[in-house]
């Protein structure tokens, strides 16, 4: 099975290769270049493993389509509405120190609160973001005195 990812593919093969190689010890540099892919990949696949807590094992049990659900991957259907995010939430807790996006996504994926992948989470709340005017601008008037 294979997905494409910003004009490139990557199988789920080489995704257990990804895990199987980082589980020996190699670095993102040296995963990439075997695998012919960016480090950056890499980092984002590594870094969706390790938010579902998959190991090399694990991954070698579960079928293609069981790990592209895990992962948020796969899953594009047109008929299936997008399901209500609420974005007000998300952005007053990205303003806690510690808080990212993906830490927000993971926790409402295991809640079950949304079924999109990562990046559609992430594209949403920029759009979200851009179409309310957010500021913590203060108007103060002339001769007020602050405490």
């Amino acid at each position: 099975m294979v997905y494409k990812r910003q004009g490139a593919t990557l199988s789920m093969s080489k995704f257990r290769e990804i895990i199987r190689l980082h589980k020996l010890g190699h670095n993102k540099s040296e995963i990439a270049r075997s695998c012919l892919i960016s480090r950056s990949t890499v980092r984002d696949y590594l870094h969706r493993a390790q938010g579902q807590s998959l190991s090399y094992d694990q991954l070698s049990r579960l079928s293609d389509s069981d790990v592209q659900h895990l992962l948020g991957k796969g899953q594009r259907q047109s008929s299936r509405k997008k399901p209500g995010i609420d974005f007000e939430y998300v952005h007053r807790e990205m303003q806690r120190k510690g808080v990212t996006l993906c830490l927000l996504w993971m926790e409402g994926k295991e809640r079950g609160d949304w079924n999109c992948s990562y990046s559609g989470f992430c594209r949403r709340y920029r759009k979200w973001k851009k179409q309310h005017s957010l500021s913590m601008r203060q108007t103060h008037k002339g001769a007020e005195k602050s405490l």
